[in-house]
């Protein structure tokens, strides 16, 4: 009988022979019997038909590049790409094993002559492999070689847009000192001539004629701006200026309330970005510090919401206009996600993200519009209006990797706490019609659904007496709040009465 762990392996959707006779055997039968397919020697995948093979051989692409290449290194174009280029290649540089290419169905490894990992060169995971820093990706992809193995200048330029726009000057200097470093080992003296002449470019130090991008271009000349959304930002303000919203004072200010209102909106928050626990779960995390031992980054999550729409330095404090807005925001990024590296707390994203076909603001352009945006704000109305509007611009840009949604929501709040006036918690149930309101706006120009909808959460909130956690908690369950199929439920009120 197989043992335990040959049996773990074997679950998997692709297996590799491990040196040991009895499980080797085991998977050599297996594929004679037709229970797997052999794809390479000692690796074998599901069977399937060609596309499935396939989609499982490039799912899997990291395990395979590490079993067929161990101490390899991700880098040139695949470092810029994800590791998987459009042609459906991995480019790894290794020190002895190079000038080849291994080939599986969907997938090629193409192995060009470099150093083993470096000092800030990222291991993935438990893996035998590596992905090259940023510095290293760039200093390879400005070398001499065939194009399919490399990252066009335009591309290089604008990555180094983006590491501008989300780390000012001082990230690009970071990198051209961290390249610098790396200029031997390497050998990548011209390649350090020409990255050297691209920051210097976007930093404006040396003569016009070096940027070739659009984004490139604009950044040397000042912070650009995307018009259509500043448009859009625009309609809305228009909207808030005339529109009559209520005006009700924070049922939550202060004591138990205040740690109870802001316990439920970290919880409403993190649950409807996929951060979910059980109320007593997460009861248990930010009112007495149980950490769920699983689920440490979650746990963290929930604690850093909670944080900043508790504490007295954030809760109601609105970031400041212009690039203050910015620096600020990435501060409460920070704090809210410390404990999720891969989310890049505290930095602004370096890739454009999307929701479905919506496609945000460009990495290159997140500083100057939310600059610009920020000034717009104190163009409408204090209080619920500028704080739909705070929601709107952060939701729209999403300036950041991950937890846009949760930080757009805590600047509503901040500013209607500035104020005094009541929070806003987004529950479960109603989450699905708040993101149809957001697209309206996104996609059609729309401002009035997103409008409305707010104002009835806040009027919704404010009903609920927020002293006991035993009683509120009870109280949201029989309105539905926690819910999640608005097809079979009706957000209720505190009295009973429709919501919605």
């Amino acid at each position: 009988m197989p043992s335990l762990e040959v049996e773990k392996r074997q679950s998997d959707e692709i297996v590799f022979a491990a040196g040991d006779t009895g499980f080797d055997r085991t998977l050599q039968r297996r594929a004679k019997e037709g229970g797997l397919l052999r794809v390479a020697r000692g690796v074998y995948v599901e069977p399937g038909n060609q596309e499935e093979v396939a989609g499982r051989i490039r799912r899997n692409w990291q395990k395979i590049a590490a079993h067929a290449v161990p101490g390899a290194v991700v880098s040139h174009r695949s470092a810029f790409a994800g590791g998987i280029t459009a042609a459906n290649e991995v480019v790894l540089s290794h020190p002895t094993r190079f000038n080849r290419r291994i080939t599986y169905p969907g997938l090629t490894l193409v192995l060009m002559k470099g150093p083993g990992p470096m000092p800030r060169d990222l291991r993935l995971g438990s893996l035998d492999l590596y992905w090259a820093s940023q510095e290293r990706a760039l200093l390879e992809n400005l070398a001499r070689g065939a194009a399919a193995t490399r990252a066009s200048r335009e591309e290089i330029e604008e990555r180094l847009v983006a590491c501008l726009s989300a780390n000012k000057e001082p990230g690009l200097n970071q990198i051209r000192d961290r390249a610098r470093e790396l200029v031997e080992p390497l050998g990548a003296a011209t390649s350090y001539e020409t990255l050297n002449g691209l920051i210097g470019a976007l930093l404006s130090t040396h003569s016009k004629g070096v940027l070739k991008t659009k984004a490139g271009l604009a950044i040397a000349q000042g912070a650009p701006i995307d018009m259509a959304r500043m448009t859009l930002f625009g309609t809305l303000a228009t909207a808030l200026r005339t529109a009559v919203l209520p005006d009700i004072v924070d049922v939550a200010v202060a004591g138990d309330s205040r740690i109870h209102f802001a316990f439920l909106e970290s919880y409403f928050s993190n649950y409807v970005e996929g951060t979910r626990f059980s109320v007593e779960e997460a009861e248990g995390i930010v009112l007495r510090n149980q950490i769920v031992a699983q689920r440490p980054k979650d746990s963290h999550d929930i604690l850093g919401v909670f944080n900043l729409a508790y504490r007295t330095e954030t809760r109601a404090i609105v970031p400041p206009v212009g690039e203050d807005f910015i620096d600020v925001l990435q501060e409460r990024h920070r704090i809210m996600l410390e404990r999720r590296p891969e989310a890049d707390p505290g930095n602004l994203k370096l890739e454009a993200n999307y929701a479905g076909t919506t496609q945000f603001v460009e990495p290159s352009h997140v500083r100057g519009t939310l600059a610009e945006g920020s000034r717009l704000a104190l163009t409408v109305p204090e209080g619920l209006a500028r704080a739909i509007f705070y929601l709107f611009l952060i939701a729209e840009v999403h300036p950041f990797a991950d937890g846009n949604g949760r930080l757009s929501r805590l600047i509503m709040n901040a500013e209607l706490s500035r104020g005094e006036r009541a929070r806003i918690i987004i529950p479960t149930l109603f989450h699905p019609q708040f993101v149809d309101c957001l697209r309206a706006l996104t996609q059609s120009g729309r401002p009035e659904p997103l409008i409305s909808s707010l104002a009835r959460m806040a009027a919704w909130c404010a009903g609920f007496d927020y002293a006991e956690l035993e009683a509120v908690v009870p109280a949201m369950r029989s309105a539905h709040a926690f819910e999640e199929s608005p097809a079979e439920f009706r957000l209720l009120n505190a009295d009973g009465s429709r919501a919605t």
